[in-house]
């Protein structure tokens, strides 16, 4: 066996039975004395940009529209581009994307956009933003980007879970945390059975709505063909209700809708934007002692099988326009046979639970518990410390997610916002008090009253503001999941029922 040369030259031939060198992890070849290799430098690994491109899909081709993606840590514009056509929108990104960051895709119309009707089978004027919150992808050098009604919900959601409420002045995306989005995801495709979750289709146009409806292909992907006509089903139904409303008037009311997380004819409290329901309306749950998954199943029982069966209605009337039932009579036979809405389960944990039912209805807990008479630090009523907004999932604890929203007074120049993260804010003329919900003893429920539903919401830092060892609190009154006031005061004690001072109290009209 040749050695190894001090000028690095080898001779190369084919030899069998070679073995391993000790001292050197390089495998040597053996040559046949003919030719000498060349003394080489092995070339640098180049390292790809990834993601370099967004392939954008969008359900439907829209005309004439303008992309832009933002950093949305800090609202950089990275890329704005016109594009004639959603139909088969790439784009080039101009630098690398940070892993780290969340990234903004935004999709706005022009004056001159046309949208395609496929139901009518016409272009028709639009004018609609649609959103989507990206994380990066590096395993790939094409990153596939989703921008459709679930997107933009999705996005609603997300600011709502990141502390934002409609009626804030403004809105920052830049709030939005991966793991809001990660939770306002599951929200919204719970809500949607995963509509448009994952269409990788091309946008239906002309030229293409007999392949993304009437598949010809004998491989026909059973996932993609349900999600489709599970999509376009809830583009159906809206038009069988609303004949002469369009693709943007559905994506808007379904993200006003989706901003409480649940797809329930409800809106966020204050919210002022007005809101076209999709579905039936649906009741309260204001009973804490019946905040398990089959009572609240229950409750939105009527709701959540009403939409169901419409829903059902307008995905096989869909099929039934482009002949499923003849030509693809196996895969309609799963369009019929699938379910609507979520399975509700046939008896209740017997631990603190989710109580979420996939599909149409409010399944929100009640404000309040009924499991316990304890008090704490020294209360005079029931009580339980230790809550959170609503992003620090604890099914023990009370839930404040019926609070979420803006209260105000007029008459009294009082406004207080409970945000979905947990601040509570009371204001009147120019004092303003400020206090969050973040698991301290001081952050507390009291039960006022077991059999009206009547409860004082407490939340103080952990330690007195004063000489005098008092906390200052925000305190909220409640009843049956409403807001009748607020008060800003000290107290000595942790779970105050009456502040021993007052500074600034409000009264709300349910």
């Amino acid at each position: 066996m040749p050695s190894l040369m001090s000028e690095q030259r080898l001779h190369h031939h084919i030899c069998l039975g070679l073995s391993t060198l000790l001292l050197s992890s390089a495998l040597i070849g053996c040559g046949s004395g003919e030719s000498e290799a060349r003394k080489s430098t092995p070339p640098e690994e180049v390292i790809a940009q990834k993601p370099k491109n967004f392939n954008i899909k969008v359900p439907v081709e829209i005309r004439e529209v303008v992309v832009k993606v933002f950093d949305n840590v800090d609202d950089r514009l990275v890329l704005e581009q016109n594009f004639s056509t959603t139909t088969d929108l790439a784009i080039t990104l101009p630098e690398i994307l940070n892993k780290n960051r969340l990234y903004r895709v935004e999709l706005t119309t022009t004056p001159n956009s046309l949208i395609y009707d496929f139901i009518s089978r016409q272009y028709k004027k639009i004018d609609l933003t649609l959103r989507t919150l990206v994380k990066v992808d590096v395993s790939d050098l094409t990153q596939t980007i989703f921008i459709n009604p679930s997107s933009e919900a999705i996005y609603q959601r997300a600011l709502v879970r990141s502390g934002q409420l409609p009626s804030d002045e403004s809105n920052y995306a830049m709030t939005v945390t991966a793991g809001q989005l990660e939770l306002a995801t599951s929200d919204v495709e719970t809500a949607l059975l995963s509509a448009f979750k994952y269409l990788n289709i091309t946008n239906v146009s002309p030229s293409n709505i007999l392949n993304v409806f009437s598949p010809q292909s004998t491989d026909v992907n059973t996932g993609l063909y349900l999600n489709t006509y599970l999509s376009f089903g809830y583009l159906q139904q809206w038009a069988n209700i609303y004949p002469n409303s369009d693709f943007g008037e559905f994506s808007k009311n379904l993200a006003i809708d989706l901003r409480d997380g649940y797809l329930d004819a409800k809106k966020i409290r204050g919210d002022q934007e007005a809101l076209t329901a999709i579905v039936p309306t649906t009741p309260d749950n204001i009973n804490p002692a019946e905040n398990t998954i089959i009572d609240i199943a229950n409750n939105q029982k009527n709701t959540r099988e009403q939409y169901a069966a419409s829903l059902r209605q307008a995905v096989l009337q869909l099929a039934d326009v482009y002949n499923q039932k003849t030509s693809n009579p196996s895969h309609y036979t799963q369009l019929q046979q699938r379910s609507y809405s979520g399975v509700v389960p046939s008896a209740n944990p017997s631990i603190p639970h989710n109580v979420r039912i996939a599909g149409a209805g409010d399944y929100r807990r009640a404000v309040g518990f009924s499991d316990t008479t304890a008090t704490c630090n020294g209360s005079i009523y029931p009580c339980k410390q230790g809550i959170t907004g609503i992003n620090n999932i604890n099914h023990s604890l009370p839930s404040i997610e019926y609070l979420i929203g803006h209260y105000k007074d007029n008459s009294q120049d009082c406004h207080l916002n409970i945000r979905a993260d947990g601040w509570l804010e009371l204001t009147k003329n120019n004092q303003k008090f400020r206090s969050k919900l973040d698991g301290d003893s001081t952050d507390n429920i009291l039960q006022a009253d077991k059999e009206n539903h009547e409860y004082l919401l407490n939340s103080s830092s952990p330690e007195p503001s004063n000489n005098n060892l008092q906390y200052q609190f925000v305190q909220v009154n409640i009843k049956a999941n409403q807001v009748l006031g607020a008060s800003a005061g000290l107290d000595s004690r942790k779970a105050p029922d009456q502040l021993q001072s007052t500074q600034l109290q409000c009264s709300f009209s349910s």
